[in-house]
């Protein structure tokens, strides 16, 4: 864990989905997942928070939001945002130990950013302790990287999995796949970083009607996969 946090403390994920269109598809494609699925007033747990930019917009959506984030550094800037009196708590926390909630106690939890960076064991570790605090019918959320990932590319930090052996881990332990998809993101070609605000509508709409084919997320890198506990 030490690596991720290193990392992270010199990568500047406050405008990472911001930067260009690309990077825009996977935020507005994950939020239209969010509006679809998550009830009005939901607890929510965001257990991999970065620096709060689903957090904030959940808040600001009217859910009950408790953002945790492993890199401190995150959440030191989470706790320095001019709003961050709208999240109902912020801390450091591990997705492997979520030890410090109870059972069932929120609608949903969101675990987008620790699969990709936990070997096996402690991938099936954050998976289990999020469906431990998630409500019975409550959504579960994750992001993962599809397809194998070269460790000494990427600093040894991040690790890949197929998106057929992350519908079997869904499976293996209870959960109801409701959608997996490629959001979009750092794999999508330059056409779309530069095309006009019409354009980019287009292209948004298209892909929101392909984005869970199977070939669009076998070509694809960060995926979302969302499913119910029963």
């Amino acid at each position: 864990m030490e690596k991720v946090m290193q990392y992270y403390q010199n990568y500047n994920e406050d405008i990472r989905m911001f930067r260009d269109n690309s990077r825009l598809m996977e935020y507005l494609t994950t939020i239209h997942y969010f509006d679809r699925l998550f009830k009005p007033g939901r607890q929510i747990l965001d257990a991999c928070a970065g620096t709060g930019v689903y957090s904030f917009y959940l808040a600001d959506k009217g859910h009950y939001v408790t953002a945790c984030n492993l890199v401190e550094h995150h959440v030191d800037i989470i706790k320095s945002k001019p709003n961050a009196n709208k999240l109902t708590g912020i801390s450091v926390c591990n997705a492997i130990d979520l030890s410090r909630f109870k059972e069932n106690n929120f609608d949903v939890v969101l675990c987008m950013g620790a699969l990709y960076h936990l070997n096996s064991n402690d991938q099936k570790r954050a998976i289990s302790e999020s469906i431990r605090v998630c409500k019975s019918d409550g959504i579960v959320v994750f992001t993962y990287l599809n397809g194998e990932v070269t460790p000494d590319r990427l600093e040894n930090i991040f690790f890949g999995i197929t998106h057929y052996e992350m519908e079997a881990l869904g499976a293996k332990y209870g959960l109801e796949q409701i959608h997996n998809a490629y959001p979009g993101g750092s794999s999508c070609n330059e056409a779309i970083s530069e095309a006009s605000d019409e354009e980019f509508q287009k292209i948004m709409e298209r892909h929101l009607l392909t984005c869970e084919d199977k070939d669009v997320i076998e070509a694809g890198g960060l995926c979302l996969w969302i499913g119910i506990k029963p």
